[in-house]
């Protein structure tokens, strides 16, 4: 009996040395290089996900996909619709109108304008709605740092009053500077940590204040947003006021924002409160309308069908705006040609790997990652477990910080210690290898990944920098590091087969 069972174990460990052992290669910059100068192309216009150019960037994408002979993903059988794409339907939304006012009793309504004095980000539906104001401070709940702006009030049903940054932003020798900046590196996932706190704390809308001067609103009428056809998540209107607002709305308070933040920022103590009296008036009026838009994915189907690795970037951009095409090179012809690539080495090494691979392509990341969503929305994960999604989000460029180029940052959960262990080793096998900016993902939202970590899968996602082309005419191909892209696509292939190397001895 013990010497069928060491049997078992000899062939069970040869099996994982010999797939480890298996060579993928890693893609060299002609796999890649051609595929992203053509998605850049002024040809595919930017695109913009319900445009000419983004149908062609999708059958592009799907052709170089067929050349490489991978299956349309879950169509293994020929009694299914044989094509690459998932069609959906998004929403387009634009602002007919829209009002904010304040009203404080006896008569005393402060009608704010919305040219000059604050922006609106509304959610999909119209909305007319009278609520009670609360002043949330900073709006954030930290428990390991003992500090929690909702603990003294009830947001439910109100709206909630909340300020930029968080204690002692402004101090970098404060107390709340450094116990909160490892919590908040990036401000647009710390604007998100507070609305989705508002949410689960009940709030209709959010207001945020601004104490520096900083924000100069522009007209909000005719603003466009996207959202899936049927979104399942829940969603709040985002108001942001000038600094002249800020003053009318907490005129007659008790609220000091300077005292606010000196006692946040130097003794973490929170200074939420009820605005006594005053009621917030607001009403959205939207006009919708429905486009198509498609994903385009494909796979090589893996001995065991039930299980998924998911290698996957954008495909969509900005589209054309003031006759100026927003070609898009890094953000993201970039990830779109690297998984090809990789696609293409996977399927001409003719393994069968132990598990799905499957390459996606998404639409509509630039309007809320509405591709990913949709398609992590109509997973069955009772048939489908899908192990690892691997998100490549701007591959091909660096941050002006970034002098030598060799920065770069992988995202993975903050349990996920596995990943960065594999990550990090892959590194060290390059020639040159990066300085890795290894980060948590947990609670933000910055790409695709973040569609995926909601349904608690793995994910590892890879990024080389902001730069100054950044969402503008000049992310052009000519301006990408390939040298810095090819190394980055050896990261990602080691890291797969690593991946199911160690998920294949320790299942």
């Amino acid at each position: 009996m013990r010497l069928q069972k060491l049997s078992l174990v000899v062939l069970f460990f040869c099996k994982s040395i010999l797939f480890s052992q298996t060579s993928v290669p890693n893609p060299v910059k002609s796999d890649f290089s051609g595929t992203l100068s053509f998605l850049a192309s002024d040809w595919m216009e930017g695109r913009e996900p319900t445009s000419k150019g983004g149908f062609k960037a999708a059958d592009y994408i799907a052709s170089m996909m067929e050349l490489y002979q991978l299956l349309p993903y879950n169509n293994t059988s020929p009694s299914k619709n044989n094509t690459f794409f998932q069609d959906f339907n998004i929403k387009r939304h634009t602002v007919q109108s829209v009002s904010l006012a304040i009203d404080s009793g006896n008569n005393n309504t402060i009608l704010l304008s919305p040219k000059s004095e604050y922006k609106v980000t509304p959610v999909d539906k119209s909305s007319k709605k009278e609520a009670g104001i609360v002043f949330v401070g900073y709006g954030l709940s930290v428990p390991k740092e003992n500090y929690d702006d909702y603990t003294k009030i009830s947001a439910k049903d109100k709206v909630v009053l909340v300020l930029e940054g968080y204690p002692g932003y402004k101090d970098t020798t404060s107390v709340g500077f450094k116990k909160f900046k490892k919590w908040f590196p990036e401000e647009n996932n710390l604007e998100e940590t507070k609305i989705q706190n508002a949410i689960q704390q009940g709030a209709i809308a959010v207001i945020f204040l601004d104490v520096t001067g900083n924000f100069k609103p522009k007209s909000t009428n005719n603003y466009t947003f996207d959202s899936l056809e049927n979104p399942t998540s829940l969603s709040i209107p985002i108001f942001r006021l000038s600094a002249p607002a800020t003053e009318k709305i907490l005129a007659g308070t008790s609220i000091q924002l300077a005292e606010t933040e000196k006692k946040a920022a130097q003794q973490l103590k929170t200074s939420s409160s009820l605005l006594k009296n005053k009621k917030c008036n607001f009403s959205i009026d939207l006009k919708s309308e429905t486009f198509p838009v498609r994903n385009v994915i494909g796979m090589i189907p893996g001995k065991d069908t039930s299980k998924s690795i998911i290698i996957g970037a954008h495909y969509d951009h900005l589209g054309i705006k003031n006759d100026s095409i927003y070609n898009g090179a890094d953000d993201n012809a970039s990830g779109v040609s690297g998984m090809l690539a990789l696609a293409k080495n996977w399927s001409a090494s003719k393994i069968k790997p132990p598990y799905n691979i499957v390459f996606a392509s998404w639409t509509a990341e630039e309007t809320g990652l509405l591709g990913s969503e949709y398609f992590v929305q109509h997973l069955d994960l009772n048939q489908q477990k899908i192990l690892l999604c691997i998100n490549m989000d701007m591959i091909s460029r660096s941050a002006p910080e970034d002098t030598k180029q060799r920065i770069l940052s992988i995202g993975t959960q903050k349990e996920d210690e596995n990943l960065r262990k594999i990550a990090a080793a892959g590194n060290q096998n390059l020639q040159n290898p990066f300085e890795l900016d290894l980060w948590e993902t947990n609670g933000h939202t910055g790409s695709d990944y973040a569609s995926f970590t909601t349904k608690g899968i793995p994910i590892m996602t890879f990024f080389s920098g902001f730069h100054a082309d950044y969402h503008s005419p000049r992310d052009q191909a000519a301006k990408v590091d390939l040298n810095k892209e090819k190394d980055i696509l050896s990261i990602v292939n080691s890291s797969v087969l690593k991946f199911i190397e160690t998920h294949s001895t320790t299942k």
